[in-house]
């Protein structure tokens, strides 16, 4: 026998005696990624990982930097501006997204890795990361806008929080919950609090009643009719209705807020399923064993059941070895997309998942007991029959800090007209350059 032959034949038998196999031995693909989210750098290393073992002949080594929210946006823009330095993925947040999209796009397309899934996820959650007609980012969850409703106040009130079905039925539970305990002529228990400095609270119902800011042609539609009947909405659940006031420190994950929770103030309020998280981790585990999910509330029947807050879009930059695109959205699509990422992302994220498949997966029909015992993803499933889509465009950072900073304080605190406020943000965004159409 040949003496090179023997002596690949002897490292094969020593690596098979190591539960090594040859393949696996040759050198990995260095992928570098930054995210601002350390659980997400975490996530994504034990996707390669997983990506390792059904790959074993491409190997990737991934390794990841964790740089504050702010510090890595500005760094990856610089980077991508200045054509040098960026990694091969990135982790946007979706109200920074827009801004990497504006001019020359400068993250691949992912179109053609996205594809093969299209068929098993909601893709309306894709459309935050579209532009010029083409997808650039994946994110992390769904992010569906749930209720959470405090079981005790409403039990106490003589509500059945099973019989709020329509937005309608909820405002007639809320003057049940609404009430003034200490006698003092002022409500001090209230079904809900309207953010002035967040936009969570205005935009989940915006996108149900069809808003938002942009259209799905990428059209500015910040003032449209639409809007204007959710803030009115909103509006007039605290100065109409009266069973609502704003948010104590201005929005949902202001410490004053949490507070109000825990002492039982307010009774339920409407947040992306990943809002579960904050009950266990910054409230206490007594509130969170008597708060139960449901789906939201309807306006209409045959309407929007639902639809999404927040995210992370991960995108790979044009600055990788272009040796390497192929093999990394390859992988991308693997570790978001795939049914059993989708699994782990609520194993090991505690996100919603994309895909609507897992949802009857033994691993995530678990009781919970920060949930009053129930399986919250039998309701966040049951809300998901009609999921109103958002959609961004170039002044979407701008119009969610528009409505941070001046609208719905403007709105709720100032009682000024939706039409006036929307009118206030879209001149604030043509003096910027924004086009506002007709």
């Amino acid at each position: 026998m040949n003496k090179r032959i023997s002596l690949l034949l002897l490292i094969a038998i020593l690596l098979g005696s190591l539960g090594v196999s040859a393949v696996s031995a040759q050198d990995a693909t260095d992928l570098s990624l930054w995210v601002f989210v350390d659980r997400h750098g975490l996530f994504m290393q034990n996707q390669a990982a997983r990506w390792n073992e059904v790959n074993p002949d491409r190997p990737i080594n991934l390794t990841y930097e964790q740089i504050d929210y702010t510090q890595m946006h500005d760094n990856l823009l610089a980077s991508l501006l200045v054509g040098m330095g960026a990694p091969d993925l990135a982790d946007i947040e979706i109200s920074k997204f827009a801004t990497f999209t504006k001019g020359d796009i400068q993250l691949i397309e992912l179109d053609d890795a996205i594809e093969p899934y299209r068929g098993d996820i909601i893709e309306t959650r894709l459309a935050p990361y579209v532009a010029n007609g083409h997808n650039y980012g994946i994110d992390y969850h769904l992010g569906s806008f749930v209720m959470y409703y405090n079981t005790g106040i409403l039990s106490a009130a003589g509500v059945d929080v099973d019989s709020i079905r329509t937005w309608d039925d909820y405002i007639e539970a809320g003057k049940k919950v609404t009430q003034d305990t200490n006698g003092d002529g002022t409500p001090d228990v209230y079904m809900a609090s309207v953010e002035t400095s967040g936009v969570m609270t205005a935009r989940g119902i915006m996108l149900m009643m069809g808003g938002g800011a942009y259209d799905a042609e990428g059209n500015l539609i910040l003032n449209s009719e639409a809007n204007v009947k959710a803030l009115q909405f909103v509006q007039d659940l605290v100065h109409v209705h009266g069973i609502a006031r704003p948010t104590s420190g201005g929005e949902h994950h202001s410490p004053d807020h949490f507070l109000d929770l825990v002492e039982g103030r307010i009774a339920s309020l409407w947040m992306p399923q990943w809002y579960m998280t904050r009950f266990p981790d910054n409230m206490s585990s007594q509130l969170a064993a008597v708060e139960v999910i449901r789906p939201m509330p309807i306006f209409e029947e045959g309407g929007y059941t639902t639809t999404m807050g927040g995210g992370t879009g991960t995108a790979i930059t044009n600055q990788i070895d272009p040796s390497k695109i192929e093999l990394a959205k390859e992988f991308l699509a693997f570790a978001k997309l795939t049914y059993e990422a989708n699994v782990a992302l609520w194993t090991d994220l505690g996100f919603d998942p994309m895909r609507v498949d897992v949802y009857d997966d033994p691993a995530l029909l678990i009781t919970m007991d920060d949930f009053s015992g129930e399986v919250p993803f039998e309701y966040i499933k049951a809300g998901l029959a009609n999921v109103a889509p958002e959609y961004t465009g170039p002044y979407y950072p701008e119009i969610a800090t528009i409505m941070q900073t001046t609208m719905m304080y403007e709105l709720i605190e100032n009682k000024k007209s939706p039409q006036e406020v929307l009118d206030a943000a879209i001149a604030e965004l043509q003096a910027m350059g924004a086009d506002v159409g007709g």
